[in-house]
C-alpha cells in the first residue's frame, strides 16, 4: 500500500512539472478552460458563505473544499440548467454545484438516509432549487431517463464500490445531453475503473475530456475536437 501511495506521489510531482498552466495546449478552448477555471486560485464570492455554513453547522470546512470549489467554477463557467448529483458527499458538493447556478435545478440521487439527510439539512438553508430522490445510483438514472430529464451537467462522486462505474458509465452516455458534461471522481482508484473511464471517453458523444488523476471532466459539444487532455491538478 505505501508504495502505491510513493508511486501516485511521484506521478503526480511529474504531472506538475509536465501538465500545468496550459502549456502545450493549442485548443483556445480547452487552454483557457485549463487555466481560466481548473487551475484558477481567486475567490469566488460563495465560498466564505458556503465554509461559513459549514461552520455551523457542522463545526469545521469540509478537507475536499478544493475538489467542490472546482464543482463550483465549472457549474458557474458553463451555466447549466440541470444538474444531476449521483452521490450527495453529506451535501458538500451539492451545495457548491447549487450555488455555482443558482437557476439550475438539481437532482441529488442518494440511497445512504444518513448522507441525504445531511445534505437535505445544509441545502435547506441556502436558496435554490434542490431535489433529493432516494434511490440507488442506477435506478436514479433510470427514473431520470423515465421522466425525460435530460442533464447538460452530472457529477459521480467516488465509489467506494469500484464495479458501479462499469454499470453507471455505461447508461450516462445516453442520458446526458449533447452539450453536457460530465465529472467522474475516483478514475485512478483501481486499473478496472481507469479502463471504464476510458471506455466512456471513447463515446462518439464525448468529445474533449480532461484527465486531472483522479478526476476525469468530459465536454460532449459536437463542436470540438476529440481529444484529451492532461492536467496537473
Amino acid at each position: 500500500m505505501r508504495r502505491f501511495a510513493v508511486k501516485q506521489y511521484c506521478l503526480r510531482k511529474i504531472r506538475k512539472i509536465r501538465h500545468r498552466k496550459g502549456y502545450g495546449v493549442h485548443s483556445p478552448f480547452a487552454y483557457n478552460l485549463i487555466t481560466k477555471v481548473i487551475e484558477e486560485k481567486s475567490g469566488y464570492y460563495a465560498y466564505q458563505s458556503i465554509d461559513g455554513l459549514h461552520r455551523t453547522l457542522h463545526d469545521k470546512v469540509k478537507s475536499n473544499r478544493r475538489k467542490y470549489r472546482l464543482l463550483f467554477r465549472l457549474v458557474n463557467r458553463f451555466k447549466p440548467q440541470v444538474i444531476v448529483e449521483l452521490g450527495s458527499g453529506g451535501g458538500d458538493a451539492t451545495l457548491y454545484l447549487q450555488q455555482g447556478s443558482p437557476q439550475a435545478h438539481v437532482y441529488c440521487i442518494e440511497p445512504d438516509d444518513i448522507r441525504r439527510a445531511s445534505a437535505e439539512q445544509l441545502c435547506m438553508h441556502l436558496p435554490g432549487n434542490v431535489t433529493f430522490v432516494d434511490c440507488s445510483l442506477a435506478d436514479g438514472i433510470e427514473f431520470l431517463s423515465s421522466n425525460d430529464i435530460r442533464p447538460d451537467f452530472i457529477y459521480l462522486h467516488r465509489q467506494s464500490d469500484t464495479r458501479q462505474y462499469e454499470i453507471l458509465l455505461r447508461r450516462l452516455g445516453a442520458l446526458l445531453a449533447d452539450n453536457g458534461l460530465v465529472v467522474i471522481d475516483g478514475i485512478r482508484q483501481k486499473k478496472s475503473v481507469l479502463r471504464e473511464w476510458h471506455h466512456f471517453r471513447e463515446q462518439e458523444k464525448v468529445r474533449t475530456t480532461f484527465d486531472l488523476y483522479n478526476t476525469g471532466i468530459a465536454i460532449c459539444n459536437p463542436k470540438l475536437d476529440k481529444r484529451n487532455y492532461i492536467v496537473a491538478f
